[in-house]
């Protein structure tokens, strides 16, 4: 490929559908605004979500056709630790399983999710794929729990906190 035609090649062979991206922007938008203002709504255990960070190429705006994911770390309140958030990890991803399948059924996504099932007793995160019936694309989601050990701080502190989350293991 030319130089000069590199552009019109990424365009036309990388990158997904415009109409698609527009889709997954709005979605993500939906989902995020729904874990922060009702996730955990008469949920046994008193969290809240913070803040949601998004990332992955479809949050960093990378995305390649057929080869997309997403990250949605969801901060949680209400925890006094990171032993706290990794006892009750496997029960907050269930409550959020729980409420996007009921966000689904209230809203109109230009999209739709699938919610995959969770295999193990203490789930990392909750993972689903968002497709478009119209364009047969998809976009792999993970939706991370996480202890705001930040509390209210400014969101860039919270996204280098996950990005240094991400070097140790979990149990």
């Amino acid at each position: 490929i030319p130089a000069w035609n590199l552009d019109k090649f990424i365009e036309d062979y990388l990158l997904p559908d415009t109409r698609f991206r527009r889709q997954v922007r709005q979605a993500v938008h939906i989902i995020s605004t729904f874990l922060k203002e009702r996730c955990f709504q008469d949920a046994p255990h008193p969290v809240r979500v913070s803040k949601v960070v998004k990332g992955g190429s479809s949050g960093k705006g990378t995305t390649l056709r057929g080869r997309s994911d997403a990250d949605l770390v969801v901060f949680l309140s209400n925890l006094t630790s990171f032993q706290e958030q990794l006892d009750h990890r496997g029960t907050f991803i269930r409550e959020i399983k729980r409420q996007l399948e009921a966000c689904q059924e209230e809203e109109t996504f230009a999209v739709q999710f699938e919610v995959q099932s969770l295999h193990w007793e203490r789930p990392r995160a909750l993972s689903f794929v968002l497709r478009s019936p119209q364009l047969q694309e998809g976009v792999e989601f993970d939706v991370l729990p996480a202890f705001d050990v930040l509390g209210e701080r400014s969101q860039t502190a919270a996204f280098f906190f996950h990005i240094s989350e991400q070097n140790f293991p979990t149990a």
